[in-house]
């Protein structure tokens, strides 16, 4: 998909995902599309009562993919506007009695109101929120869009993880413990906060998730309540074209794994530390420590994760790295504790080849998923470089 916008000279493309028919939510299909052929295809699919299940697909300024320009050149054409994706089961066991209080259908008028006065506050501006909602039996589900106007013009952010940095900035300043519950044993919040994430999907008002039992996404209302009639298809979307517009600066998010950190102890055991590198053969140890870009490496991996301790990596393949983490907390803050298990440990894969590292969980809840630690795009490229050279190997039996 980056590869095909490449090479194409239509900047009114945009990255859309569907839902496979032939495999449902499982595995995507992928579109490069306008706004005008998307609505069309979601017309005829209407007509021959199929149904329509697509998402924008968000083009994110730390996309790792390797024709990264695509993101770049999608970037200078389409913002972002700020947005919420609320849901939660009922009943749901609320942590706090004043949500156990409230009628289901009245949360996510409370949370847009909260969103609302937050960002008139923050940015100085106008805003309405566009709010859709697709509950079903025994789910509640919002999306809200924010339309933030400074002077009678529209602000959008530069993308996805820009909108993060805002998200993040509101969960610190306002009480949105408020809207925790239990699930299954593992604390939540009706606020999602990883479809902020890179290349997270959000799904197009009118459209459904494949073969489940969601419906599509309806209208609601505006915030601040209005009777004028429901916006066009268009102004419900999150990526908006900045004609007519203009961007705030707001920084993207550096991280999209850690919420807030927390502090671990460093007084020591008395016990002297012995090193746990583990590998086939002493050239690996003595490749990967004479990479100039190692220090570099470890470095920015120590930012994100506070846990991680070096002196147990293991060094499995010539562009592999794994480091098992001492700490139970996991990457998908599933933890009952805080977001850490009462058992199991995660752990790292670097792969140099290819600029990537992952964090998988092997708590039993999260099955083994894994999520993607983001390195800077210099630093991945440096990686990348060191396997994409070629170099002439005289080798001696």
């Amino acid at each position: 998909m980056h590869l095909c916008y490449s090479k194409q000279k239509n900047t009114s493309l945009r990255y859309i995902a569907e839902d496979n028919p032939k495999t449902g939510t499982g595995i995507r299909r992928y579109w490069l599309m306008t706004i005008e052929a998307l609505y069309k295809t979601m017309k005829e699919n209407m007509k021959q009562k199929r149904q329509n299940c697509f998402y924008e697909l968000m083009p994110s300024s730390r996309c790792t993919h390797s024709d990264v320009d695509a993101c770049k050149t999608m970037l200078k054409h389409f913002g972002t506007r700020a947005y919420l994706d609320i849901e939660f089961k009922e009943p749901c066991d609320w942590k706090e009695y004043e949500l156990s209080a409230m009628e289901p259908e009245d949360v996510g008028e409370k949370i847009s109101s909260m969103f609302h006065k937050f960002l008139c506050k923050k940015f100085e501006c106008e805003c309405e929120l566009l709010v859709t909602k697709s509950h079903r039996e025994n789910k509640k589900s919002w999306h809200v869009v924010a339309k933030i106007m400074k002077g009678g013009i529209e602000h959008l952010f530069a993308d996805s993880l820009a909108v993060l940095t805002v998200i993040n900035e509101w969960f610190e300043s306002d009480n949105l413990h408020l809207f925790k519950y239990v699930e299954s044993g593992k604390e939540k919040n009706a606020i999602d906060q990883s479809v902020y994430f890179t290349h997270k999907l959000f799904r197009i008002y009118g459209n459904q998730k494949y073969s489940l039992n969601s419906g599509p996404l309806l209208w609601d209302f505006y915030f601040p309540k209005s009777s004028k009639k429901k916006p066009p298809f268009e102004d419900l979307l999150v990526l908006q074209s900045y004609q007519g517009r203009m961007k705030f600066q707001t920084l993207s998010s550096e991280s999209c794994l850690v919420k807030k950190r927390k502090n671990t102890s460093t007084k020591g055991t008395g016990k002297k530390r012995i090193k746990m590198y583990t590998h086939t053969h002493l050239a690996l140890e003595q490749f990967f420590f004479g990479l100039p870009i190692w220090k570099n490496i470890k470095e920015e991996l120590s930012k994100k994760i506070d846990e991680i301790d070096f002196d147990y990596l293991q060094f499995k393949n010539i562009h592999t790295v794994y480091i098992p983490l001492r700490s139970k907390r996991c990457p998908f803050n599933n933890g009952s504790n805080g977001g850490y298990h009462s058992s199991n440990h995660s752990y790292l894969y670097i792969f140099l080849n290819t600029g990537r590292c992952f964090w998988f969980c092997q708590d039993e809840d999260c099955k083994g998923k894994k999520r993607s630690v983001d390195f800077s795009l210099t630093l991945q490229m440096q990686m990348r470089a060191i396997y994409q050279r070629k170099k002439k190997i005289n080798i001696y039996i």
